[in-house]
């Protein structure tokens, strides 16, 4: 059986309507200090005596973990104040519904 009531397939949703009950704060910023490089070219490293530039070619310091590491930063979030709350369109009767009642009194085919 279709159901009694559906969706109206006209009604949009506002353009004006918040459902994101949670957002970033525009006050949190990322500390000055905030190091999220997890690593760092290891300059206590020298190059080996026996490196050869053409044969092994350039050479390149090789990388440490970082210690000032923190690690990746986001925004705090916080309740959204314009939040609506979740949207759903109107109700309308279905025009294709018909009443179980209905359907008990119509005359069965034999």
């Amino acid at each position: 059986l279709a159901a009694k009531e559906i969706s109206d397939p006209d009604d949009k949703k506002p353009s004006d309507w918040v459902d994101d009950s949670m957002m970033d704060d525009p006050e949190d910023k990322k500390p000055a200090d905030w190091v999220e490089e997890k690593r760092m070219v290891d300059t206590d490293a020298k190059k080996p005596d026996d490196w050869d530039d053409e044969e092994d070619g350039e050479w390149e310091a090789p990388t440490k973990d970082n210690p000032e590491y923190k690690g990746d930063w986001s925004v705090k979030r916080i309740s959204n104040p314009g939040y609506k709350g979740f949207w759903e369109a109107k109700k309308i009767a279905n025009p294709e519904y018909v009443d179980e009642e209905a359907l008990s009194r119509m005359p069965s085919s034999a």
